[in-house]
């Protein structure tokens, strides 16, 4: 289990609970704007899962849950032991995906391992606009069945979409929230130029106000609408 990092405590990453979060190593797309490539590359420290689960013992007075986030937890072998770890100290569980491993996911909901899940939509579903967004080539089948497992799971799920001005436009966002036309939830996420895999991305992110008006968009498809990070 290739532990990257340790968020002790966060009240962003699932709206309403007290969560910390453990970031996997490594990860199938190599998306040109990613933010954490260290993870890519497996140049971080590697931590140690037993001070992690400590810490989550000694702090159960005040923590509800837990994020497993990346990279791309999905194509970590170790994953379903953690998450049914985690579940013995009852714990909620959120899973950060990109969607990509549909069968892991379909098989961690019925095993009852996660409670909630966001899965990251970065482009239109259509196989030329998400290879280009991925960094690799992409069936987006795949990606479509994740999300028409989440939509039929019954548990809480959101969709996560980080607005990069490079790939993302008004035609091309509206293209992307026709493939998630009718679902639950989706979170409008302000890009962070500041680091990225691909230093020809650090770009100027639009201003709060381009966002804004992209939500008041996506209303007309999805039923709850957020942004962070302005």
């Amino acid at each position: 289990m290739k532990i990257a990092g340790f968020v002790k405590t966060t009240l962003q990453d699932w709206e309403g609970k007290n969560a910390c979060m453990i970031l996997l190593s490594g990860c199938n797309f190599r998306c040109p704007y990613c933010n954490k490539p260290e993870l890519i590359s497996n140049t971080h420290e590697e931590m140690d899962l037993a001070s992690i689960t400590k810490y989550i013992k000694e702090n159960k007075d005040f923590l509800e849950a837990v994020v497993i986030s990346g990279g791309e937890p999905t194509i970590n072998e170790e994953l379903y032991k953690l998450l049914g770890d985690l579940k013995k100290l009852k714990l909620k569980i959120k899973l950060d995906t990109n969607g990509y491993e549909p069968d892991i996911l379909d098989d961690l909901i019925g095993a009852k391992l996660v409670d909630k899940v966001c899965i990251n939509i970065m482009a239109p579903l259509d196989n030329e606009s998400y290879s280009k967004a991925a960094g690799v080539d992409v069936d987006v089948e795949r990606i479509k069945r994740s999300l028409k497992i989440l939509d039929g799971s019954g548990i809480s799920y959101e969709i996560r979409t980080v607005i990069v001005p490079a790939m993302i436009g008004h035609d091309s966002f509206k293209a992307l929230l026709s493939g998630i036309d009718g679902m639950d939830s989706l979170i409008i996420r302000q890009f962070d130029e500041r680091v990225t895999l691909d230093p020809k991305m650090n770009v100027k992110p639009y201003p709060k106000p381009v966002l804004v008006k992209m939500a008041d968009t996506a209303k007309g498809y999805v039923k709850k609408v957020r942004i962070r990070g302005t």
